[in-house]
């Protein structure tokens, strides 16, 4: 094999492709990227059994080909070579494989692609297509709620659904959640995406108004666009009954400015951290039209009051239910969702000290984001 290539066009091929690359295995080929080459046409692939990444990009080849090179070493190397520069990519005897340019040659051992590990050819049977921006808004929103500790397999994933021609993208921890819905005309269905794949392909997607093809096949799932794809395993289990929470109904709804209300739990982190934790207490005074935090730890204390922009309480609630209302949640939660909302106010959602808070945007109309905080329950 051998062939040049622009090195900021293959260093980013290697990098991107070497995301699904295992870690710390025994099966050499399993670390590596697979580099194959037809023509002028250069697929670079990652593959660990669960998640692989395939990258096609151009090239200048002259001999076809395919191996498998450790992928961090090769990238490094690749990154090495001077900027804005064509380099020289060739396999030579036993595996071998040379990256040049004029008196820079560095050599790194390869294996046949041979014992690259087959990838599974997914059926087109149920497929359908959306917009990469969309797709790519839809995803950052919600990926902050993937749960990262294994506390139940199907949670460490982003729930796809398919309704009524509505698309729901849906991800929960257990103590928080994150809805995202856009029209989407196809079959109802429904399925979960594994929390790798949905990192990998938020940050290969762009803001353009490319299209997105999305295949579906037994266990598992494709995602694809001009010269990128990502396929991988779907999990399986029982996700959060979240459209019980996002039927439930409130009694009291207050409308704040969403920087304003990030900044003042920001300032409240100060005072918190592994050592000395402490949810953020949320006292409502419904006469001041204000909202009062506070949180004390061993570091220090936190006092702050921000205001209400504007207050809605049920009309059935009696006399001291509406004088005040506190509770108390997780700052850094609720600044997840505040961020995430990406509008500049927000209407928060409350029930009961112990019922789940629910944020929205406050514009009417503006329902298709949604965001859930679990309270602490004070001892």
């Amino acid at each position: 094999m051998k062939f040049y290539a622009d090195k900021s066009t293959l260093a980013e091929a290697v990098i991107s492709a070497s995301k699904a690359c295992a870690v710390k295995t025994a099966f050499s080929a399993l670390d590596g990227v697979l580099l194959n080459l037809k023509g002028n046409n250069l697929t670079v692939t990652g593959y660990d059994l669960e998640t692989g990444i395939r990258v096609n990009i151009n090239v200048e080849g002259e001999t076809d080909g395919e191996i498998i090179v450790e992928s961090r070493l090769f990238s490094d190397m690749i990154r090495k070579m001077p900027d804005n520069s064509k380099i020289l990519v060739e396999v030579k005897e036993s595996e071998k494989v040379s990256v040049s340019l004029g008196k820079i040659k560095l050599n790194i051992q390869g294996t046949k692609g041979e014992n690259f590990p087959n990838i599974i050819e997914l059926n087109k049977n149920v497929s359908f297509t959306m917009k990469e921006k969309t797709l790519k808004n839809m995803l950052s929103q919600i990926d902050h709620a993937i749960a990262r500790k294994d506390i139940n397999p199907a949670l460490m994933g982003a729930r796809f659904d398919i309704e009524n021609n509505m698309l729901y993208i849906v991800a929960s921890d257990a103590v928080r959640l994150a809805l995202r819905k856009e029209p989407l005309e196809f079959n109802d269905m429904g399925f979960i995406v594994s929390e790798k794949t949905v990192v990998e392909l938020t940050r290969n997607l762009s803001d353009e108004d490319g299209d997105v093809d999305i295949v579906v096949d037994r266990n598992q799932i494709c995602f694809s666009k001009e010269k990128y794809a990502i396929f991988s395993r779907l999990l399986d289990g029982k996700f959060v009954e979240y459209k019980k929470l996002v039927e439930s109904q409130s009694n009291r709804e207050l409308i704040v400015n969403t920087r304003e209300f990030i900044d003042s739990l920001e300032r409240s982190l100060l005072f918190i951290n592994e050592r000395f934790k402490s949810p953020v207490m949320c006292e409502i005074n419904d006469e001041d039209r204000c909202i009062y935090l506070s949180c004390k730890t061993g570091v220090g204390e936190f006092d702050e009051e921000i205001g209400i922009i504007r207050g809605n309480i049920r009309e059935n609630m009696n006399s001291e239910e509406k004088k005040s209302f506190c509770i108390a949640f997780n700052p850094r939660f609720m600044i997840d969702a505040l961020r995430n909302s990406n509008c500049d106010e927000v209407k928060l959602e409350f029930l009961t000290e112990l019922a789940p808070i629910k944020i929205v945007p406050s514009a009417e109309g503006d329902n298709d984001v949604l965001f859930v905080v679990v309270p602490v329950r004070l001892k």
